[in-house]
């Protein structure tokens, strides 16, 4: 089953307004490698690498969503904060629409991943990087 597009539109004072996510960042030790995790895990398409101050962005797009995946600027390198897989305030996790959960988590187990809960056709698994990653397929 296809994954089912979701757009968000927030209304601001003086009618404003977001029409779309653009992406979401993970910041990566080794951006080649976690890029390369997502295209092998879930086929996310690779875009074109670039460089932008001093940081390695290996982007990829899953589903019409952009992941940017970048190593640190420089000056972040000293003053990044380490990563949380586990629940917790601020972006928690990225959802993905997948066809066969089942499927997907022994992908995961046999890397020696995470799952964290599983409930029915819902699951939450660690990524890489600490990043959360809950994984929804559609009713059958």
């Amino acid at each position: 089953m296809p994954a089912i597009p979701y757009i968000i539109a927030l209304t601001t004072e003086g009618g404003d307004m977001a029409t779309g996510i653009h992406h979401v960042h993970i910041k990566a030790k080794d951006p080649r490698k976690t890029a390369k995790w997502w295209i092998d895990m879930f086929g996310a398409k690779p875009l074109d690498e670039r460089e932008v101050r001093g940081a390695l962005f290996v982007p990829v797009e899953i589903g019409g969503l952009t992941i940017n995946i970048s190593s640190p600027r420089p000056e972040e390198v000293g003053s990044m904060g380490a990563g949380d897989p586990t629940i917790h305030y601020g972006l928690e996790h990225v959802g993905l629409s997948v066809d066969d959960l089942d499927s997907q988590i022994s992908k995961f187990e046999a890397q020696g991943l995470k799952v964290y809960e599983r409930s029915g056709h819902i699951a939450f698994v660690e990524g890489p990087d600490d990043v959360r990653i809950e994984l929804i397929q559609a009713a059958r």
